[in-house]
């Protein structure tokens, strides 16, 4: 059962943050979905884990976003939010758009991060492999380049955690596009390569082989540039992966926790 509450950072900014579990402290960023009452892989980590996850800023409140003005305050808010829950050389796992944010953090503040978890990242460009244009399509049909059937699971088709409610659907939509296209518009890359470098945490990259998204090739670019990470793709899976195949992500995300990783 997830647990909610609201901290108080440096400067007045507010910022809700999920609890979940018990045992050794694992912080989770949520991907472009947000965070749900009910999901599968914040639960999976559960079991083993205190789960401590974040709500990126503007998802709940597109203002939160005037006083985070790019990728670098970005790292510094989330940097905040540590500070605050008292937590140093971390175990940080991040998925889509958060791991790109765990990466951002793991680079402007290396010592805070211990074991980092890439699932799906992004924040680099290649123009052979261009990273799919999301601001392109209507909100109503990103799910179609997300996930490999082109539809949500069940648990993950509600993004507001009001299945009834297609209006408080439309809005959570909306807010997490705008705050997701803050940081990634027009392309993803806003120098993050050049920063890989200083990541000193024990990284391990996944992601979906059939990733429409982000191209499975970036998994290589991430692990080329992060000294001494490891990389795993998962065959029939997209990128959404860590939803579609929970259970085979879980066990690489348990071993490298672990320091017990063997990934290809």
């Amino acid at each position: 059962m997830l647990q909610s509450e609201f901290l108080t950072l440096s400067g007045g900014r507010r910022v809700q943050v999920y609890r979940a579990g018990q045992g050794p402290t694992v912080v989770w960023l949520h991907g472009p979905h947000g965070v749900r009452k009910n999901d599968p892989v914040i639960a999976e980590l559960a079991k083993r884990h205190t789960v401590i996850a974040p709500v990126a800023p503007g998802f709940n409140d597109v203002d939160e976003l005037d006083d985070i003005r790019d990728v670098h305050d970005l790292a510094l808010h989330y940097d905040d939010v540590f500070e605050a829950l008292d937590l140093d050389r971390i175990s940080l796992v991040g998925q889509s758009f958060g791991a790109m944010i765990a990466a951002e953090l793991a680079a402007h503040v290396p010592k805070r991060v211990e074991r980092l978890v890439l699932i799906s990242p992004f924040g680099l460009w290649r123009d052979d492999h261009p990273v799919a244009d999301l601001f392109a399509r209507p909100y109503a049909t990103i799910d179609r380049i997300l996930w490999k059937t082109g539809e949500p699971s069940a648990i993950m088709a509600d993004p507001a955690n009001f299945p009834n409610d297609p209006v408080e659907k439309a809005i959570t939509i909306v807010q997490a596009m705008t705050s997701v296209a803050k940081f990634i518009w027009p392309i993803p890359d806003k120098g993050l390569r050049r920063r890989l470098h200083r990541v000193t945490a024990k990284t391990l990259i996944v992601f979906g082989a059939d990733d429409a998204f982000v191209p499975a090739i970036y998994a290589d670019e991430f692990a080329a540039a992060i000294p001494g990470a490891r990389r795993a793709v998962i065959p029939d899976a997209a990128h959404m992966v860590p939803y579609e195949k929970t259970s085979e992500v879980m066990r690489l995300v348990e071993q490298q926790l672990a320091g017990t990783v063997r990934a290809a």
